[in-house]
């Protein structure tokens, strides 16, 4: 690719919804999350999955994500993947792939040649604490450099994976094989 890219496409699953991060998104994800909980005659769930988002907004915005990827079944099956997206920068002087470390949180990371470019990919697997003790999570992190030699901008996408301590590990692998597959339709524009 010899011009500048002017953005990026991923294709997503067919029902997913992207939400960017802005006063619009959170009202929109808000709307959504009132209109199932009203459908399953639940107030007292909507109203704590309004202050979950409040929380996960403020969290979201704290880390620079520009846009998040949900599944949106409306028949209540849910698929327990999101999938975060932000710009970054490694410091003046440093390479792209020389800043991931710090957002990879201490996982190692994978090199990949594709014919689009590189692609470095990483997986963390953690444990909740207190009343989510029970609860497990995978990150899976992917960086795409720009295309241009020696460029320290480029993008991250970080699909998150809840589970049970329990689940079976066959579910967490197929939801990472998923995940994988929607990165690899990522193309610069």
């Amino acid at each position: 690719m010899t011009d500048d890219p002017r953005g990026f496409h991923v294709m997503m699953p067919r029902g997913w919804v992207r939400y960017m991060i802005d006063a619009e998104g959170k009202s929109a994800l808000i709307a959504q999350t009132s209109a199932r909980m009203r459908e399953l005659l639940r107030p007292d769930l909507d109203a704590q999955a309004r202050t979950m988002i409040e929380s996960y907004w403020r969290t979201l915005t704290a880390n620079r994500i520009s846009a998040i990827y949900l599944p949106s079944d409306p028949d209540g099956g849910g698929v327990p993947l999101s999938i975060a997206v932000k710009q970054h920068a490694a410091a003046e002087g440093e390479a792209f792939a020389d800043a991931l470390p710090a957002l990879a949180g201490g996982a190692t990371i994978e090199r990949f040649d594709t014919p689009i470019g590189v692609v470095l990919r990483w997986v963390k697997d953690s444990r909740g604490s207190g009343e989510f003790e029970g609860v497990l999570s995978r990150q899976i992190g992917y960086g795409f450099p720009l295309p241009a030699e020696g460029d320290r901008r480029g993008m991250v996408f970080l699909a998150s994976i809840a589970h049970l301590a329990d689940s079976d590990p066959q579910s967490l692998e197929l939801l990472t094989e998923t995940s994988d597959t929607i990165m690899e339709t990522f193309r610069w524009r």
